[in-house]
């Protein structure tokens, strides 16, 4: 009876162990409405993403969105921001990453003939502040390629790939390839890596085409987690993957889709997730401060160990022409501080480097401060960079400017809100504090202390009436109004526009502008401290209000946007001759123009404005543009153009 039993336990434990390592722990059947923002971000623009791709990528429905219980991905020719095709990429750092276990996804993969590129993979969820290769890449899934080109057989060649830093830090590839037994491109396939502290293993529809054991010192990269990505590619350089370069080569069909009618991890005994939202930071947080009451800060190694990379301290880095104070002085608090003296003719700059990321969503309408200390009037910039989106520096300037501070030798407070750095992913924070200038006239010595972040304050919400971004009417703000110049203000970008004497709509002012001399594009909005939450003008009778007069043959944008992230959250509306928008005359007199929210809500989270009203000219210069009487309205009103 006792042998019984042991095997009855025996086989118990095997059953739950297979329960367990079959176990589903994270997915996404994309049943909804929209792509979940809490799992995936799409990674915006048009760079060539190391490969010379052809596409600009946008986070546009137009390229992704979710139909029929599909992730659809849509790769389109269409001339954007001077791409000649558009698509989309999207990925889970900063959400959603994994280390060991099974990836797969259910494709139906578009015609490539040729040019197209869909493609299924990783990246180390430290990249890129531990650069490609160091960081790791995992490809799962590749179709499109140049050998398959020559071959005929680019609906069927796949390649699975590691690239990875190899011996001498020399990049190193291992690939494999797989023609399959029909055209991927006429119906779904599920394409698979399982992934153990042994080995990489791919498949296609359960036939294993590529292994490796990845036990060797040097394979380190793949003992850490990744984050998956989802994306369609065009072209690239000729060495590149599709070999074709110019975009008039391409000859597949558009749109190109690729069809993702799932994607799941399941565990086997080593798997272990990170959701991000389950580490995000909160409360008041030190970058490099003694005395400041603060829930959590980072604790500082000199970055050079072996485990650096893979670990949760931070390091200061100087980049150049920044070395230790000869007379430190004393610190603003506390024992110590950061002083550095710097010679003339160098630019400088040093940055508090993380090669994990924090998740500071909490903060991105907080402030960051720091004390600061030199005697110098050289012109200062500060910054912070994420790992999604990019870097923002902010000028620094002397005391009567905003973000400026009195060079008179003594310690000096200064506090930037958050929400004024663009193109950061708040959930994604690797250099949590930057200070760089250009090359000064004479030698300085610079010193900083107490810095830290300052949680989110609340969102401004009006709830009823019209809400005023830059109106004088009465009727216009009775919901509420933007502060200028206590709120945020109008900031024109890279000083691309002059503001001159104009005839106001109503009111006593305008902004009237023209283009700066020697810049050929410009830009400018309406920008808050804090990101307003505007979800009472989701209605279907809510507008954007606004009034606009220019002679002008140049083309140019009106926007709006949600998040700090460029290109994401993001709607443009093309003013262009002879195709202007919402009755828009081009004959230098006042008209009414009243764009419907949903419009705009279509790519705009209005529970998180952050820039209210957006002007834009990628190429081209503006000889006269004047715009008033700026809100947001609750229900309709009628248009009364004026001269």
């Amino acid at each position: 009876m006792h042998r019984v039993v042991s095997l009855v336990s025996l086989l118990t434990l095997c059953l739950t162990a297979d329960r367990i390592e079959s176990q589903v722990v994270w997915s996404d059947e994309f049943n909804g409405d929209q792509i979940d923002s809490e799992v995936w971000i799409h990674d915006v623009g048009g760079h060539g993403f190391g490969n010379g791709q052809l596409e600009f990528d946008t986070a546009r429905r137009e390229n992704s969105h979710l139909e029929n219980g599909n992730l659809v991905i849509a790769a389109r020719r269409e001339s954007y921001f001077g791409k000649p095709f558009t698509s989309a990429r999207l990925v889970t750092q900063g959400r959603f990453a994994f280390l060991y276990g099974t990836l797969e996804a259910r494709i139906k993969v578009p015609d490539t003939a040729n040019g197209v590129w869909p493609a299924f993979w990783m990246l180390g969820n430290n990249y890129p502040a531990i650069p490609w290769p160091q960081a790791g890449e995992i490809d799962i899934l590749e179709i499109g390629g140049k050998e398959g080109i020559t071959a005929g057989l680019q609906q069927r060649r796949i390649n699975c790939a590691l690239h990875f830093a190899g011996a001498g830090e020399k990049k190193t590839t291992l690939d494999a390839w797989h023609d399959a037994s029909v055209d991927l491109n006429r119906d779904y396939h599920v394409y698979k890596v399982s992934w153990t502290p042994q080995y990489l293993k791919f498949f296609l529809d359960d036939i294993e085409y590529g292994s490796w054991d990845i036990r060797s010192p040097h394979l380190r990269e793949f003992h850490q987690p990744c984050f998956p990505i989802l994306n369609v590619a065009v072209g690239g350089w000729d060495t590149s993957y599709t070999g074709i370069s110019r975009p008039a080569d391409v000859t597949a069909t558009f749109p190109a889709k690729m069809f993702v009618d799932w994607i799941r991890l399941t565990r086997n005994a080593h798997t272990r997730t990170f959701f991000s939202k389950d580490h995000a930071e909160q409360g008041s947080f030190g970058v490099y401060t003694e005395r400041t009451s603060v829930r959590n800060g980072l604790t500082f190694q000199s970055g050079g160990s072996p485990d650096f990379a893979y670990g949760s301290a931070a390091a200061l880095y100087t980049w150049n022409n920044m070395q230790p104070a000869a007379n430190t002085g004393s610190p603003s608090e506390g024992q110590q501080s950061w002083s550095f003296d710097i010679a003339a003719g160098q630019w400088f700059g040093m940055g508090v480097f993380l090669p994990n990321f924090r998740n500071m969503k909490h903060y991105s309408d907080g402030l960051l401060h720091f004390d600061i200390k030199t005697t110098s009037t050289a012109p200062l910039r500060i910054g912070i960079k994420s790992s999604r989106a990019g870097e923002f520096f902010l000028p620094l300037g002397d005391a009567g400017d905003e973000f400026g501070f009195p060079r008179d030798g003594k310690w000096q407070t200064v506090a930037v809100p958050l929400n004024r750095f663009a193109n950061i992913d708040f959930q994604t924070i690797h250099q949590m504090f930057m200070i760089a200038g250009d090359a000064p006239q004479t030698a300085l010595t610079l010193s900083i202390d107490n810095v830290w972040w300052q949680p989110s304050a609340a969102r401004p919400t009006p709830t009823q009436g019209n809400f005023g971004v830059y109106t004088e009417s009465a009727a216009h703000r009775d919901g509420g109004v933007f502060a200028l110049g206590d709120a945020g203000n109008f900031y024109i970008w890279e000083k691309t526009l002059r503001q001159e004497r104009g005839q106001p709509y109503e009111g006593r002012a305008s902004k009237r502008l023209r283009s700066a001399p020697g810049v050929n594009w410009f830009g400018a909005a309406f920008t808050p401290n804090v990101k307003h939450d505007l979800s009472a003008y989701q209605s279907p009778a809510a507008k954007l209000h606004f009034c606009l007069k220019t002679r002008s043959t140049e083309s140019f944008l009106i926007g709006m946007k949600s998040g700090n992230i460029d290109g994401v959250g993001q709607k443009w509306i093309r003013f262009q001759p002879g195709q202007d928008p919402y009755g828009f005359v081009r004959d230098g007199k006042w008209h009414v123009i009243e764009i419907p929210m949903s419009d705009i809500a279509t790519e705009v989270d209005l529970s998180e404005v952050s820039q209210l009203f957006q002007i834009l000219c990628r190429a081209g210069r503006i000889s006269d543009l004047e715009v008033d009487d700026i809100c947001f309205l609750a229900g309709s009103e009628s248009n009364v153009d004026k001269d």
